[in-house]
């Protein structure tokens, strides 16, 4: 009965942050951010409100916002890896990636077993050119989640890179075995290219075609290696 209806602040304050969170699910950043915000001015006490703010401030490239609100919630609770992973993202995107280096390695000291933060972390070194500490990054990710092509497809990239067109090829074959995705095989092509393998190559286009027919770039692909 509506005279039995008591005013609960947490519930209201949990309702916009639901609301932001619908409005950020479709891409309605500025909408996210008002909502998230009436969440935070009922209870500042709340990490996920800041994080999800910061999310949003993220996603609308507004970097200083979005770091402001990530060191917000992990101020309110700094044992959460996400948070830390979150704010590392934004300073890789940025291009400080010492800062971005920090916050990973703080995210993996939380958890030594969340994928991505490798991944993400790998993807730092590799942008300052410790390819070697990259390998390892990545190594780590597929490790911990190897039915994953988005990791081995990232490994297969840094082993072509550093010539190791072997263990590339490996990646890249259990790249296929989970998702037929047009652009594994065109890679496995311009290595065979490399390798001075033009069968190979013309077989991995082949393969490729056998999926996406109407492929132009796999055809255009196709063309340059008949004329090799």
């Amino acid at each position: 009965m509506a005279g039995n209806y008591v005013y609960n602040k947490d519930d209201e304050a949990d309702d916009y942050n639901e609301r932001g969170i619908s409005y950020f699910n479709v891409t309605q950043y500025p909408d996210a951010v008002k909502e998230f915000t009436k969440a935070i001015n009922l209870i500042k006490t709340d990490p996920d409100y800041y994080i999800n703010r910061a999310l949003a401030y993220y996603s609308m490239h507004m970097y200083n916002e979005a770091i402001k609100d990530c060191k917000s919630a992990i101020a309110l609770s700094a044992d959460r890896g996400d948070y830390h992973n979150t704010l590392g993202s934004i300073y890789d995107d940025m291009n400080r990636f010492d800062d971005a280096l920090a916050e990973f390695d703080a995210a993996i000291k939380i958890e030594d077993d969340v994928p991505d933060y490798y991944y993400n972390r790998g993807n730092v070194y590799w942008r300052k050119g410790d390819k070697d500490l990259a390998l390892e990054d990545y190594n780590k990710a597929v490790y911990l989640n190897s039915a994953d092509p988005v990791f081995l497809y990232k490994r297969s990239q840094i082993y072509t890179e550093m010539e190791k067109y072997e263990d590339a090829l490996g990646d890249l074959d259990d790249c296929i075995k989970l998702a037929r995705n047009p652009e594994y095989y065109k890679d496995e092509a311009n290595i065979y290219i490399k390798m001075g393998n033009k069968e190979k190559a013309l077989q991995a286009v082949d393969n490729a075609l056998k999926n996406s027919p109407e492929n132009i770039s796999l055809k255009e692909l196709k063309s340059r290696i008949e004329k090799m």
